[in-house]
């Protein structure tokens, strides 16, 4: 017996129903789950939040530490100079008006006391340029490096320790940059080329540079001793020495003094291996044009 159309309207009914029933779990489920997404998003955002504010706070503080210890080295390397030259100058009169009196001995504590002040005295002068490096407004303008590397050069023949060095450069570009920062870095780096010599081997420092798309490429290659890679990164933090002064003169300042500059200046510096060795490469990166000041 075949269904009357009241059932089969009914049965309709009843399944479009059910299928009303089940579209609508469906609804509120997904939309349950869309909620808890929301709220667990909501979640996520508020912690990036709190982690960007730690993270700016944390910036801020130490831009303020950073300033703080750069003026604290300025004024204390600065203050210090008075008591120094007044215990070189006392020492050197002491030595000038008993010479003849006093013993070996006493000569020889003497000359330890000048020997100090002399050390204290370059490293606090190298402390005083460490900090004028970050204290000094840039002005960036068209820098020849060939020009700067040349009047390095004539700087450096007046050392005693540039006896038999070589300097070449390769034709050096124009940079935006600041002239006297840029003189200051291929000094340190010239300077360490030729300081960190090995014996009986002229030293030989190459400088170089080339343009890659928005940066400018340089490197100061030299025929020295090298660094150990373990202490390519070392060497850049201010006072750390790989030599005992006895060996290699300095105060530890220069390479710091490189990475402060390059680093204001926009770009990188890092030590590896000269190819082919032995020797130090020095590379930089800056970009081709000046950060915003």
């Amino acid at each position: 017996m075949s269904a009357s159309p009241e059932d089969l309207l009914r049965r309709e009914l009843a399944r479009e129903k059910a299928a009303r029933r089940a579209a609508e779990e469906l609804l509120e489920q997904k939309s349950l789950e869309l909620y808890q997404r929301n709220a667990e998003l909501e979640r996520e955002v508020g912690m990036r939040r709190e982690i960007e504010n730690t993270l700016r706070e944390q910036a801020a503080a130490l831009v303020r530490s950073n300033g703080d210890l750069e003026q604290f080295a300025y004024v204390a390397s600065h203050d210090l100079q008075a008591p120094l030259r007044t215990i070189s100058g006392f020492s050197q009169l002491l030595v000038r008006r008993n010479a003849d009196t006093l013993d070996a001995e006493s000569q020889e504590f003497l000359q330890f006391i000048e020997d100090g002040t002399k050390r204290l005295h370059a490293l606090i002068q190298d402390l005083l340029a460490f900090s004028r490096v970050s204290r000094s407004n840039l002005q960036p303008t068209a820098v020849n490096l060939q020009a700067v590397v040349e009047s390095v050069c004539e700087t450096l023949k007046l050392g005693p320790e540039a006896a038999g060095a070589e300097v070449i450069a390769d034709a050096l570009p124009d940079v935006l940059a600041d002239r006297t920062q840029m003189t200051l870095l291929f000094q340190n780096l010239i300077d360490n080329g030729v300081k960190f010599r090995r014996k009986d081997v002229p030293p030989v420092v190459r400088v170089r540079a080339a343009r890659h798309d928005s940066t400018w490429r340089i490197v100061v290659e030299d025929n020295g001793i090298g660094i150990p890679p373990e202490h390519a990164e070392r060497v850049f933090t201010i006072f750390q020495r790989l030599h005992h002064a006895t060996e290699y003169a300095g105060t530890g300042i220069g390479l710091p003094i490189c990475k402060k500059i390059v680093e204001r200046r926009g770009g990188r510096i890092w030590a590896q291996a000269a190819e082919p060795g032995p020797g130090t490469a020095f590379h930089i990166e800056i970009p081709v044009q000046p950060p915003l000041a």
